[in-house]
């Protein structure tokens, strides 16, 4: 364990909705998929380096305060900005091939270069990839598969060995060996969050994509933080049961399709942690369709919650969940935070019936009913 540890690097402290958390390179791994290995593991060792280049004498990466630009279009390294950072969906994140770089900067294939620049509170940390460390053959098969020259099924197979061959030497590598540091500011420093609330355990998911994954709850709140811990524990809950419905113990994640009645930043985070589906046109929500169901209508006018998911040859499904598990007393202080937020003075209260509800979806293995 000591020596994979090393290799893979220590997780990376972050602080997120005021509180504290950390992500590990599983974390990446498995919320990236296994299409661009190598830029997954360049990604976290990058995150790795920025983190001791932006606090040399301790702090952390705060979300919503931290940006990063780069030339650089690798999806593997845009989904480990995403995974620790959120800084795509947060609109920090700015890919400009056209942004200057240090002479002698090495080209990424294809188009744009590896050079990374995070800035916070401050703090400036920019560097770009050594030289040699990409072969020469990657280069070529990567710029094979983008222009279709070939076979371009076997293009993609021998694109994907060399991606994982790379990755397996980037892993290997401390992140002072795979970066030149051309820019180094520490950043200012900002109070330290909270611990975030313990969630009960609730076993794993089998994810597949391109190699096979297990998450946790623990993973998707990595990913969302602490803002919805209800509507990310409702989902984990409901594909829990999707699961045994469908006799599945792991799910072909970019195969899986699904249609959301209900939409909040919990929901939509664990549906993408899990199915990656809303950027890939994939997942949706439909708040007509839910409500036409019948389904227990959410908080602020968010729509109902019907779930409804078609995995690879078989007939959609349809959840629905049942009245008896709706929280009405704490959407009642949803709705009220709401409608006077620079008065609302109930947020303990509201605070402890989301982690209570939170909790209640990890324990109660069928919270939704199965419709036709």
């Amino acid at each position: 364990m000591a020596g994979r540890l090393a290799a893979e690097g220590r997780p990376i402290p972050f602080e997120a909705d005021s509180v504290r958390l950390s992500a590990g390179y599983g974390d990446v791994a498995a919320f990236h998929g296994g299409r661009y290995p190598a830029g997954a593991v360049l990604g976290f060792k990058a995150l790795t380096l920025a983190r001791e280049l932006l606090f040399p004498r301790g702090g952390s990466f705060v979300r919503e305060r931290c940006a990063i630009e780069t030339p650089f279009p690798g999806g593997g390294f845009r989904d480990a900005a995403e995974m620790v950072l959120r800084s795509v969906s947060r609109d920090r994140y700015r890919l400009d091939l056209s942004l200057p770089v240090p002479v002698g900067t090495v080209p990424a294939p294809v188009e744009g270069y590896f050079f990374f620049r995070f800035l916070q509170d401050g703090g400036c940390a920019g560097f770009s990839l050594r030289p040699g460390l990409v072969p020469e053959e990657f280069y070529a098969a990567t710029e094979d598969l983008h222009l279709g020259r070939g076979d371009t099924e076997a293009a993609e197979a021998r694109a994907l060995e060399l991606r994982r061959a790379l990755a397996s030497a980037i892993r290997a590598l401390d992140p002072s060996e795979l970066f030149v540091v051309h820019e180094a500011r520490a950043a200012a420093p900002f109070p330290e969050g909270d611990e975030p609330p313990p969630l009960e355990e609730a076993g794993a998911l089998g994810l597949i994509d391109h190699e096979v994954y297990d998450v946790t709850v623990e993973s998707l709140r990595r990913y969302h933080g602490n803002s919805a811990l209800c509507g990310l524990c409702l989902v984990w809950s409901l594909v829990r049961q999707l699961g045994r419905h469908a006799g599945v113990e792991a799910f072909e994640r970019r195969s899986v399709e699904v249609t959301a009645g209900a939409r909040g930043s919990g929901i939509l985070d664990g549906l993408e942690y899990l199915f990656r589906g809303f950027g890939e046109g994939r997942a949706d929500f439909d708040f007509g369709w839910a409500e036409g169901l019948g389904a227990p209508r959410a908080p602020m006018g968010s729509g109902a919650f019907a779930f409804r998911f078609v995995l690879p040859g078989r007939e959609p499904t349809t959840f629905v969940l049942k009245e008896r598990y709706v929280p009405h007393e704490y959407f009642a202080l949803c709705e009220r935070r709401a409608g006077a937020p620079g008065v609302f003075g109930e947020e303990p209260e509201r605070r402890r019936l989301q982690l209570e509800f939170a909790r209640l979806a990890l324990r109660e293995p069928e919270m939704f009913e199965v419709v036709p």
